[in-house]
């Protein structure tokens, strides 16, 4: 009974995590170069594995030449070594860079179908309205998908050497091994039973004496956030810091957060000095216990010292296959984390999408058909969460109105985004005019970097507006200064002030020239004068041209044809249930999938055996 969730969600992780990157083999334009690098890979494996064998053959006959004292047998095997190590390079290069064109090639196939499903139809806008583990995108596309494809080739590709290793090493192994007599019982392939016991009983202990470290390495991990936190503290507060002279209270705080961390490090460093000195007598016996197990049998002359050695050899290749999990464990914890984020971000996505594209009743319907104009008939406005925030609008905003529509900010922001298509929350029915027929602008522009002349008149092309055309719309804006920089070249986002950027936004309505103009909280940075201005602006360089002003406005409500006061709908009533359910469960804690990773670890990190 317990067991089944935890069987489901791996086998729902693994599903999903090839459901969206497993495509590459198969749909990807580099399907048939991604499979001809996995043959590669793979060929070029069983060549290494091929090689050790060959190795361990070698250990045989070159011990057993030196046993003789045979110099031409030793010279012969001088020559065969020789062969075995060029194979060896030429094989583990080749096997590199079959791995690196795999990784890049996986990695930027994947990298852009997220950003591709990410960056469509405002979903990167959408999904950072919805609860749910998908924030920091940026880092979940720049890091997490390197993790999740760099990983997941390294660990298939050691998973498959190290399969290989037992499978031949232990056949050669058992043959080696011979027959022994231990109380009176024959007993045939000791050696594969002691790597099997020298392997279970290094994993066990090393598991044990890792236990306390798991503990002091997390507290130490909270006292260094605690500390860096500390300087990004006085960072962003250094002005206030500097004027208050509050310099020496500051520097206290932070020692006092550094004297935090003595402790946890004294009690990691004890941890670690326990797994480290285990650790260093496990991997100094590993060759030489072998060895010693085998030695009455070479002093009774049933085996060479060739044997001997190729038994130590092939011995040190089934515990190293049968350490594949320890060791490779925090690789597997980090590369289940990445898929993970990677899998959130690609849900939120997928959850949007579903939600934009919903029809009927119980949708909004953006009806863009010629002659409609601007406006909502029957329209319900919901928050993210499902519940109602506007209810029965009707607008309609004919060529040459100029119409206000303000009263609770947070609903006109919301009637905003609707009118601009980019909120799917709600139902009803919303009438857009063309694309290419409407600007809409909210509180502050879009300004790619560049030139000021191509973020002025972005999204189109700055040849269309010759410079004297956009120097006088940037003069009619009262942005005369700027009209020498058109060509520079800056980040006029960071650059440029809120005042600036809303007159720039409305230089850009000028140069555009659209038959209807949306504006969402454009005007908040002006003086009331400067606002009223810039609606007469408008009005009289486009007389044709309807404009619909929603939010805040400081400026006089008598320089617009009409307003609309909106009133928001109180008490929190649901109006979308479907959704209001699907945030509910997304606010409840998930297992993680896999969750022996993590019980394993708390008591064993191979990073701390090296």
């Amino acid at each position: 009974m317990n067991g089944a969730p935890d069987h489901a969600g791996r086998t729902r992780f693994f599903r999903d995590f090839l459901h969206l990157a497993g495509p590459f083999w198969h749909d990807g334009p580099q399907r048939w170069r991604a499979r001809g690098w996995t043959l590669a890979m793979a060929v070029l494996g069983v060549a290494q594995v091929a090689l050790a064998i060959r190795l361990n053959l070698w250990n045989a006959d070159f011990f057993d030449a030196l046993e003789r004292r045979s110099m031409d047998r030793f010279l012969a095997q001088i020559g065969v070594f020789a062969l075995i190590v060029a194979g060896a390079v030429i094989a583990n290069a080749f096997h590199m860079v079959a791995r690196r064109r795999l990784n890049i090639a996986w990695r930027a196939w994947l990298t852009l179908r997220v950003v591709g499903e990410w960056m469509q139809d405002a979903r990167h806008y959408q999904i950072a309205q919805i609860p749910g583990d998908h924030d920091n995108p940026d880092g979940r596309i720049a890091e997490d998908i390197r993790i999740a494809t760099e990983y997941a080739i390294d660990l298939a590709n050691s998973l498959l050497y190290a399969t290989l290793l037992l499978v031949t090493f232990v056949g050669l192994l058992w043959t080696l091994s011979g027959r022994i007599m231990v109380f009176g019982f024959d007993l045939p392939g000791h050696m594969v039973a002691l790597s099997l016991a020298y392997a279970a009983a290094g994993s066990v202990v090393a598991f044990l004496l890792g236990r306390p470290l798991v503990g002091a390495t997390d507290l130490r991990q909270t006292r260094e956030a605690d500390f860096r936190f500390g300087l990004v503290r006085v960072r962003e507060t250094a002005e206030p810091i500097a004027l208050a002279h509050g310099e020496a209270r500051e520097r206290g705080r932070i020692t006092a957060l550094f004297d935090g961390i003595r402790p946890a490090w004294a009690a990691q460093t004890q941890g670690l000095s326990r797994l480290t000195g285990f650790s260093a007598g496990y991997l100094t016996l590993a060759p030489v216990f072998p060895i010693l197990v085998t030695t009455p049998r070479y002093m009774a002359g049933t085996i060479t010292l060739g044997g001997v050695m190729q038994i130590a050899q092939a011995f040190q290749q089934v515990t190293a296959a049968l350490s594949w999990p320890v060791d490779n464990l925090q690789r597997i914890a980090e590369w289940r984390a990445s898929v993970e984020r990677v899998l959130s971000l690609d849900e939120a996505v997928r959850v949007v999408a579903a939600e934009s594209a919903r029809t009927g009743a119980e949708a909004i319907v953006l009806d863009r058909g010629v002659g409609h104009g601007l406006g909502a008939r029957d329209l319900y406005v919901a928050a993210p969460d499902g519940t109602a925030i506007l209810s029965d609008i009707t607008l309609h905003v004919a060529p040459g109105e100029r119409v206000l529509v303000d009263g609770d900010p947070e609903a006109a922001q919301a009637l905003f985004r609707v009118l601009a298509g980019i909120w799917p929350w709600g139902r009803g029915i919303v009438d857009l005019p063309p694309d290419a027929d409407v600007t809409t602008i909210g509180e502050k522009p879009h300004l790619p970097e560049g030139p000021l002349h191509d973020a002025l008149t972005f999204p189109e092309a700055a040849e269309r507006f010759p410079p004297e055309v956009a120097s006088a719309a940037l003069a009619a804006v009262g942005l005369d200064a700027l009209v020498p920089r058109l060509a520079e070249i800056a980040d006029w986002d960071a650059m440029l002030g809120a005042v600036d950027l809303q007159r720039l936004a409305i230089a850009r309505v000028l140069l555009h020239r659209p038959r209807w103009i949306l504006l969402g909280d454009t005007t908040t940075a002006f003086e009331p004068a400067d606002a009223d201005r810039t609606v007469d602006l408008l009005a009289t360089a486009l007389p044709d041209s309807a404009l619909l002003v929603l939010g805040r406005h400081p400026g006089a409500t008598e320089r617009f044809t009409r307003r609309l006061t909106l009133r928001r709908v109180a008490g929190g009533d649901v109006l979308l249930h479907e959704i209001h359910a699907r945030r509910q469960a997304a606010t409840q804690p998930r297992r993680r999938p896999l969750p022996l990773v993590d019980w394993l670890r708390r008591g064993y990190d191979h990073r701390d055996m090296r």
